[in-house]
């Protein structure tokens, strides 16, 4: 007799990661693979970090305190925010699964972009509710004024990523504040600022100040991205304490372990290394986006450390001649589009190199 699983688990269609190095490398018998799918730093975490992850060794046989005060608390510094609205968690994946699982249900929605980050999909129909995506601009821009028609009475949650993921894009602070202003205080805007690290356009800002004092706005960070931990899996939220709470009845305990938490509160220390690294990822990303579009590519502006762009009816073939030279990209949709990570300059000129010789 079969295993009776909830009826609508077709509906939820799995997360697919970026193709692991090694699988690429046993499929095509390379010895040498550069993985630019995964939006992961190109760099290993700082020095210091490295070493507060080897002293913290000596204490995993006991489990962490649940609560991360150490972790919370140097958050609550670096942010300027009380301490009782920072949330932690195994990265900001889980956070957003959590607070769809919490804030969905029958007879409810959820607004999003598309294409966006598709864990807003999923989180919102694991919690049976009703997910209303809304195309993006012409530019691949949230379209803002859409979201909000899209808005419903039955909506309990509004997912703003920013930059955008997949399409690396952003809004302007002031449009979207004015879009949370618009929308009915008892709606959740999450805005997952995962790659807010890396914007440096003049009219980006992050909405952190309001999460600190709007108990209907959320704000979600990692430290996958810019700190290079994407292997520990750290993330958290900015919200009002009594939704924090909510959210807790359902999150595993002890999601941020104990290393994960030691090289978190390590790499916040090291400021200078992270606008190192932004800057590198800006010209990174000039280098890719300017390389590309001499060639005929359509690449949209880019705001984070990847760029979304259009090759067509020959997006299938050029991934596939990219993984055979060494190369992994992340075909997304709509079905043309590829996501390309900037690497280390040497990745980045390797990569243009071999897309030169396949186009």
């Amino acid at each position: 007799m079969p295993l009776r699983f909830r009826p609508d688990l077709d509906r939820i269609e799995a997360y697919r990661p970026g193709r692991a190095i090694g699988e690429v490398a046993a499929s095509y018998g390379l010895d040498r693979v550069i993985k630019l799918a995964s939006n992961e730093s190109p760099e290993p975490p700082f020095p210091e970090v490295t070493a507060a992850i080897a002293r913290a060794v000596s204490g995993l046989n006991r489990y962490p305190d649940n609560a991360r005060p150490e972790l919370v608390q140097a958050l609550a510094r670096f942010h300027g925010v009380p301490a009782e609205r920072i949330w932690t968690g195994s990265a900001s994946n889980e956070l957003m699964l959590i607070t769809g699982l919490t804030m969905t249900a029958p007879g409810t929605s959820a607004v999003f972009a598309w294409p966006s980050f598709s864990l807003y999909e999923i989180a919102t129909r694991a919690g049976f509710g009703k997910d209303l995506p809304v195309p993006l601009d012409a530019d691949h821009r949230h379209d803002l004024a859409a979201m909000r028609a899209a808005v419903r009475p039955d909506t309990t949650i509004v997912y703003v990523c920013n930059p955008n993921n997949p399409t690396s894009t952003h809004v302007a602070g002031d449009e979207l504040e004015q879009f949370i202003d618009s929308l009915p205080k008892d709606v959740l805007v999450v805005v997952d600022e995962a790659y807010a690290d890396f914007a440096t356009a003049s009219d980006f800002r992050s909405m952190l100040p309001l999460a600190a004092t709007r108990d209907n706005v959320m704000v979600t960070r990692t430290f996958s991205k810019v700190y290079a931990l994407a292997g520990l899996r750290v993330g958290y939220a900015v919200t009002a304490p009594e939704s924090i709470a909510a959210f807790r009845r359902i999150q595993l305990p002890f999601s941020v372990n104990a290393l994960g938490e030691a090289a978190a509160i390590e790499a916040l220390r090291h400021q200078d290394r992270v606008r190192q690294r932004v800057a590198s990822n800006a010209a990174g990303i000039a280098r890719l986006t300017t390389a590309l579009r001499a060639a005929g590519v359509a690449v949209a502006d880019s705001q984070a450390n990847f760029v979304y762009a259009g090759f067509g009816v020959r997006a299938a073939e050029l991934t596939e001649g990219l993984l055979r030279v060494g190369y992994i990209v992340r075909p997304v949709p709509p079905q043309g589009w590829l996501r390309i990570t900037a690497g280390t300059e040497e990745e980045i000129e390797g990569f243009l190199e071999a897309l030169r010789g396949l186009l």
